[in-house]
């Protein structure tokens, strides 16, 4: 327990050493350069994420159509590229903005600059916590039931999270809540042969499974080996599972049909 202990305390006293670093790189920085250009990174970071998460999806799709790109990467493709080209150009336009004018050393407002710089630091310490909390969630999500180990984002999202403060970055993450449904559903459908059977009996999947694409994958015999191993990686990564998350005709298919709610059918065992 007292190993527990110092572990713990020593997590945080790092974390905290980190945020203090980064303050003080940041008012520095922010002394050197003034409040526009030390606010270019965080402000390209925002104008380029909320560009691409309104006008991304409909983008990808529009540019990708008739393309062999995988369809339910297309929206996500769309959104990842507006995003930093947005933030591109709005750090250029904000760091040209706040040059230092000819023949002056030293930046307008350095006193501003550096409080700005406190704040960026701190907000980039949040980013790094958001990325190690993210790769977490997925980790959780895409781990084996009973693996001997755990990936060290999990572990150091764990002790992150284990004070009043930040408690709820155990349960955070950047995939949406249906999608996580989905996955936390499939992951009991891998373990439960009999839920397998119940869900391909829905009239909703009889439907989609005589599609070509689905109805190969369901009929090869490593992919129902991987799914009997609950082996989602490597499910996920077979050639025919591939060619069904790339096949627009039955993604659109599916997309119209109530997964999450189908699959909880399947997951509850038959009244007696």
């Amino acid at each position: 327990m007292p190993t527990e202990v110092a572990a713990f305390s020593l997590t945080l006293w790092v974390a905290t050493g980190a945020l203090a670093a980064l303050m003080v790189r940041g008012a520095w920085r922010g002394y050197r350069r003034g409040p526009l250009r030390q606010l270019a990174g965080p402000a390209a970071l925002t104008v380029g994420q909320l560009t691409g998460w309104l006008f991304g999806g409909e983008l990808g799709h529009a540019l990708l159509q008739g393309t062999s790109y995988p369809w339910m990467l297309r929206g996500l493709t769309g959104v990842v590229s507006l995003a930093c080209l947005a933030g591109l150009l709005s750090y250029a336009l904000l760091w040209r903005l706040g040059r230092t004018p000819e023949g002056q050393d030293e930046a307008e407002s350095p006193v501003l600059g550096a409080l700005v710089g406190c704040w960026t630091g701190a907000l980039y310490f949040l980013l790094l916590v958001g990325i190690v909390a993210s790769v977490a969630s997925i980790y959780d999500l895409l781990a084996r039931p009973g693996a001997p180990a755990r990936h060290w984002t999990v572990d150091l999202r764990d002790e992150l999270a284990s004070t009043p403060l930040t408690r709820e970055l155990k349960d955070w993450s950047p995939i949406p809540d249906e999608q996580r449904t989905l996955i936390r559903q499939t992951r009991r459908l891998m373990a439960d042969p009999e839920a397998r059977r119940r869900l391909m009996a829905q009239p909703e999947i009889r439907a989609l499974a005589a599609h070509p694409t689905l109805y190969q994958a369901w009929e090869d015999k490593k992919v129902r080996e991987l799914l009997n191993n609950n082996d989602l990686s490597e499910f996920i990564d077979h050639p025919k599972v591939r060619a069904v998350l790339a096949d627009e005709v039955l993604q659109k298919e599916a997309e119209k049909v109530d997964l999450a709610k189908v699959i909880d059918r399947a997951l509850q065992p038959p009244k007696k």
